[in-house]
């Protein structure tokens, strides 16, 4: 595995991100993306809804539901 090591400002905004980073070169190339840990309060939503017995919605259903808002 590669390690980078970032400056004290660099870790500090990446320690203190609520979203992943998208990690870009001096030229704007995307690199890749940083993405933070699930807080343990997260993990235990995650699980009690995956649990639930409340049926989701299916990838379909979603899009046409994201498509009928465009129309409006």
């Amino acid at each position: 595995m590669v390690e980078l090591v970032v400056t004290a400002e660099q870790a500090k905004l990446l320690a203190e991100a609520s979203d992943s980073v998208e990690i870009v070169d001096g030229k704007g190339n995307r690199l890749g993306f940083f993405a933070r840990r699930f807080s343990d309060r997260e993990v235990a939503t995650a699980s009690l809804r995956a649990a639930a017995a409340v049926p989701g919605r299916s990838t379909a259903e979603v899009l046409e539901r994201l498509k009928s808002l465009g129309d409006q």
